[in-house]
């Protein structure tokens, strides 16, 4: 059953732009960690500049790489510049009802699309 991880974080700004911050913090070299990550199906990245908050949604096919991948992340974004109180949360996903309304659930493992 697919879980949906939910990693949210809050951005110090301090004397830099909230875009050069994240920019900082979340170099391109993260993506390529995540395409290996085993089970996750996508990713949907998302800020909010005026509350100086990022966020990702992952959606994994099992809860237990969804849970080893939230301590890590934890673990790991606290140590940027910039990023602190991360929060992770993971939730069940209805996949009866997501599929009556069309939600993406039935898709391959991100690290086997071309």
């Amino acid at each position: 059953m697919s879980v949906l991880l939910v990693v949210r974080q809050d951005v110090y700004v301090g004397d830099s732009t909230f875009a050069a911050v994240t920019k900082k913090a979340f170099p391109p070299a993260g993506i390529d960690r995540m395409l290996s990550l085993p089970t996750l199906q996508w990713k949907i990245w998302a800020a909010d500049p005026e509350r100086r908050q990022t966020c990702g949604f992952y959606l994994f096919a099992d809860r237990s790489e969804a849970e080893k991948y939230a301590h890590q992340a934890v673990r790991t974004l606290q140590e940027r510049e910039g990023i602190f109180n991360v929060t992770t949360q993971i939730w069940s996903i209805n996949e009866e009802k997501t599929r009556l309304t069309k939600g993406p659930i039935d898709l391959p493992m991100i690290q086997d699309l071309p």
